[in-house]
């Protein structure tokens, strides 16, 4: 097993225990209908998910009674993570049972100022009421990649595509991500719709940020004017060591270089809170 370093700053590092992550992990493998995910797909969000930078080593290898490392035979040098629980055990719970309203429906707070026309609310309840398929339920869709697939069969799979993005971003410390590392778990997760369609055309569920090329994906219920409703420990341990480290750059300047780095490798996820703020208030 290929062991990876990376030169980042120490607060970026993150040494949370194997209990705030446990969770995460298996849930994220559990989606796929292989119950596997490529190590390097896993690897692009590592920080999102709170695991720790050598997570390859520090948790996948240190329990075997949970998760497996093979070859990939598809691509020479490459490893496939697999989940060894047996699916028939697991008993996840999808978060949005959580805040659903009504069975099927998804929570819906869409931002200030959108015009709701009668048209756009009827469309909006009839797809609603469309049967919601859980993230973690194998689903075989029939016709896949075909152009003649029909209104209703796209509607259904575009459902269970803000399903997985939902859950996918309620694993995540700071229900976001990037749209470009979720696009890396498409295939994988039988996902058969433009990711960035959908989250464009729910904007009661997500909000999509775009900063130049990056675009950052949120999961509109669980802020409140820009701010995590309710954050975690590992998230307030990041806004706070963000902070710390902007006080000292302002303070120091360009006295100490290796402070300015740490903060600017730490300050993508306060950037991206931001812009979601200044859209909300």
């Amino acid at each position: 097993m290929a062991s990876r370093r990376h030169g980042h700053g120490g607060c970026c590092r993150n040494r949370t225990p194997f209990r705030l992550h446990r969770a995460s992990l298996p849930r994220l493998l559990a989606m796929s209908a292989s119950r596997s995910l490529p190590l390097r797909a896993v690897f692009r969000v590592w920080r999102e998910l709170a695991l720790p930078d050598d997570f390859e080593v520090s948790v996948v290898a240190d329990h075997p009674n949970l998760f497996h490392l093979a070859p990939n035979p598809a691509e020479p040098n490459t490893h496939i993570l697999h989940l060894v629980a047996d699916p028939a055990t697991e008993e996840f719970t999808p978060a949005v049972d959580k805040t659903r309203p009504e069975k099927h429906a998804f929570k819906l707070q869409f931002p200030p100022g959108f015009r709701l026309t009668k048209e756009y609310r009827k469309k909006v309840k009839e797809w609603q009421q469309l049967p919601y398929i859980s993230p973690y339920e194998v689903s075989i869709q029939k016709g896949v990649g075909s152009k003649r697939v029909s209104k209703m069969a796209r509607k259904k799979m575009e459902k269970r595509a803000v399903g997985i993005a939902h859950e996918f971003l309620s694993l995540t410390v700071e229900k976001m991500v990037e749209v470009e590392k979720f696009s890396q778990f498409r295939k994988w997760f039988g996902i058969e719709v433009n990711v960035r369609d959908v989250f464009l055309d729910h904007p009661g569920i997500f909000y999509l940020s775009a900063k130049g090329k990056r675009h950052t994906v949120f999961l509109r219920e669980a802020y409140d004017r820009g701010k995590l409703i309710e954050p975690n420990d590992v998230s307030e341990a990041r806004r706070k060591l963000v902070e710390l480290m902007l006080l000292r750059r302002r303070g120091l300047g360009n006295a100490n270089s290796n402070a300015n780095m740490a903060s600017r490798a730490c300050a993508g996820a306060k950037e991206d809170t931001s812009d979601f703020q200044e859209e909300e208030i």
